[in-house]
């Protein structure tokens, strides 16, 4: 079983899992409906017994993670999966292979009442919280057979998507080279999870904090750009190669000052000097690696033009602003607008952000990509 066979068959055993627990919690101990849940789940797990000899679920924010990888399901089971933890105040469940049917049972049962704390520990499951130390001193208080389940569960918590796009922006300040397995992995996961959400406006994460805005903006840069891209009928090698400039449109940032990333007020001239040198910065940073997608760098360079020509970075003579760029920049203000921001306390209301996008139309924006953009959202 490839480690993408092993994610799919994971999808599936989540969802059953999940159902086995809230019917768990409607029905009597062994009534029909409830033991087929807990039967299917159990067969899937066996299914992945016979590659994997433990079976771990992470839940990391509100992020549910396997393998070293976010999983792929419903949006509704993963809000219905992160609850049954929250409810029963656990973060990690590992089932490991020699597990029984009865021993299964019993843990969702507890599950089920949010009384799983008050189950005795068993030699096939372990549960509990992530806590998560800096890795000189990760291993205190723990005996060796537990290091390498804490060093995968270190690793897990790296792989959000958040973190991934955190990592990849660290290698262009270090220098390092962009590894686009890493970039194609996250489009992929973009690409499954807009195919599964009815809604992908949904996927849109809220900012944590100032710190991450850079990242979590990105990522959502990132999805509506993707999803707006196919709405227009872009596929393949085409879309993928999208997907990169827009997780890799605001590598430039690496370099800006925190202070300037996240002022409150607004920025004096020099700041506004510092801030507007990240596209320039951006581009030649991608034209420096190898095997990045030429329309990467262009999007680096120019997602912060506007449609007439003004903007920055501020060039003479006609420049005529890439279509990819012009998609980047919708999805990137329409983001930047309905999250909170240092300089500004609440969200923009959407009836506003509508009449931003219509009044800009011509002058911010390709007024063609606007309404199809707008198309888009109100469906």
């Amino acid at each position: 079983m490839s480690s993408a066979e092993f994610q799919k068959t994971m999808s599936r055993m989540v969802p059953q899992f999940t159902a086995a627990v809230q019917n768990a919690g409607i029905y009597p101990d062994n009534h029909p409906q409830s033991l087929s849940y807990i039967q299917e789940t159990y067969h899937v797990m066996e299914e992945l017994f016979e590659v994997k000899e433990k079976i771990t679920l992470l839940l990391i924010g509100d992020s549910l993670m396997s393998d070293n990888r976010p999983l792929t399901i419903t949006g509704s089971c993963e809000t219905a999966f992160a609850q049954i933890f929250r409810n029963n105040e656990i973060e990690r469940v590992t089932f490991i292979k020699g597990l029984t049917l009865l021993q299964l049972k019993e843990f969702i049962r507890n599950l089920s009442s949010a009384s799983v704390s008050d189950m005795p520990s068993i030699r096939y499951i372990k549960f509990g919280k992530l806590e998560i130390k800096e890795r000189e001193d990760r291993y205190k208080d723990h005996d060796d057979s537990h290091a390498a389940e804490i060093d995968t569960i270190h690793d897990m918590e790296t792989k959000t998507t958040d973190e991934r796009i955190k990592n990849i922006y660290r290698e262009v300040l270090g220098g390092g080279k962009i590894n686009l397995e890493d970039t194609s992995e996250i489009i992929s996961l973009f690409m499954d999870n807009l195919h599964r959400e009815s809604n992908p406006l949904q996927l849109l994460a809220k900012t944590k904090s100032n710190d991450e805005y850079t990242f979590t903006h990105t990522a959502n840069v990132g999805i509506l750009t993707l999803f707006f891209a196919e709405y227009l009928g872009f596929k393949g090698s085409y879309l993928n190669n999208i997907g990169v400039a827009a997780i890799l449109h605001d590598t430039g940032k690496v370099t800006t000052p925190d202070k300037v990333l996240s002022k409150p007020g607004p920025l004096t001239f020099d700041e506004r000097e510092e801030m507007e040198t990240h596209a320039i910065k951006g581009a030649f940073n991608l034209m420096e690696q190898a095997n990045i997608p030429n329309i990467a760098v262009l999007v680096a360079f120019e997602h912060h033009m506007k449609y007439d020509g003004t903007g920055y970075p501020r060039i003479k003579g006609d420049w005529e602003q890439n279509i990819v760029s012009q998609m980047i920049s919708i999805a990137d203000v329409y983001d930047a607008l309905r999250t909170t921001r240092p300089y500004r306390h609440d969200p923009v209301p959407m009836d506003q952000i509508i009449q931003i996008f219509i009044s800009g139309s011509g002058t911010n924006f390709n007024p063609y990509l606007v309404e199809r953009f707008l198309n888009l959202v109100n469906k």
